[in-house]
């Protein structure tokens, strides 16, 4: 996860999937995955960040991404 600091009033995320995935397919999904956990986060995240997670295969439910997730915005003390 790579954060920039920009003053904003929201923070916004992007996501970005490696090649190591088994297809587009797989790759979609993940992001999809993704975005779904961001949306459900949000709104306990600090404003005035961008932030860009790089997604790698092993996550197979919004559970575990979510927790992924998670885990990686407190440990970089972006969480209200």
């Amino acid at each position: 996860m790579q954060v920039l600091r920009t003053g904003e009033q929201e923070s916004r995320a992007a996501f970005i999937a490696v090649r190591s995935f088994s297809g587009a397919v797989a790759r979609n999904r993940a992001k999809r995955l993704a975005r779904e956990s961001w949306r459900l986060l949000r709104h306990t995240v600090r404003p005035g960040f961008d932030l860009v997670f790089v997604l790698y295969p092993g996550f197979a439910a919004l559970s575990e991404c979510r927790s992924a997730m998670q885990y990686l915005l407190r440990k970089a003390d972006l969480l209200r």
